[in-house]
């Protein structure tokens, strides 16, 4: 990319549902703590959540942009780009478009989808693995948010010789501010997470739904 993304801290909390157990989100946007507590190189430009082997799942409807093998220092994995225009996620203004991109992917689960294809909210996309399928890293789905005006991409080489996207209006989110938005915080800055519940009539609701299952207790 021509420069690193920006990245500027929200304050943002996850609240979790007194009657759910949800796997937590264990590094925050914008937090220089790791999953496994070690301070990063850099700024964390998304959220990661998940526990090895559950479904990462669609926060809202959406299209496939694209599938590919990306690479950030940790070795080949998948990666899966979502777009999701304003009006599929209930939103009268603000950007036109919206991606959720998913990192640290084994690319054989998600190789079967093709740009153009539909995404339902809750759909699963694949299971959560290694950051470069290399068990020696702890397990994690990274999960980043953008925001931007149009949804003209390019491609180019990184650091890594792996493929990554650019688009010159993207700018990167908390992702905590897309599962605000139907229930916005009291206070400014919790967030009550929402999980996707099966059967749920979701034709009115705003923003996005957690991307891991939870399991009522």
């Amino acid at each position: 990319m021509d420069k690193a993304p920006a990245v500027t801290p929200t304050g943002l909390v996850p609240v979790y549902p007194a009657e759910y157990n949800c796997s937590p989100i264990t590094s925050g946007y914008a937090s220089w703590i790791d999953v496994d507590g070690t301070r990063r190189d850099e700024i964390h430009t998304g959220v990661d959540i998940g526990r090895l082997g559950e479904w990462v799942i669609a926060p809202g409807p959406g299209t496939v942009r694209a599938v590919w093998k990306a690479n950030w220092k940790w070795g080949i994995e998948g990666a899966l780009l979502i777009r999701h225009d304003r009006r599929d996620l209930n939103l009268s203004g603000g950007p036109e478009v919206y991606y959720s991109e998913f990192d640290h992917l084994d690319f054989d689960e998600i190789k079967h989808f093709k740009a153009g294809d539909k995404v339902k909210r809750g759909q699963r996309l694949a299971r959560v693995t290694h950051p470069g399928e290399n068990e020696t890293y702890l397990p994690e789905v990274h999960w980043e948010v953008w925001k931007a005006d149009h949804d003209n991409l390019t491609w180019r080489k990184n650091t890594y010789g792996a493929p990554e996207w650019w688009n010159d209006s993207a700018e990167l989110i908390d992702p905590l501010s897309m599962l605000a938005l139907n229930n916005p915080p009291a206070d400014g800055k919790s967030v009550v997470i929402s999980p996707f519940i099966k059967g749920k009539d979701y034709s009115g609701f705003r923003g996005f739904t957690y991307i891991v299952p939870c399991k009522r207790k």
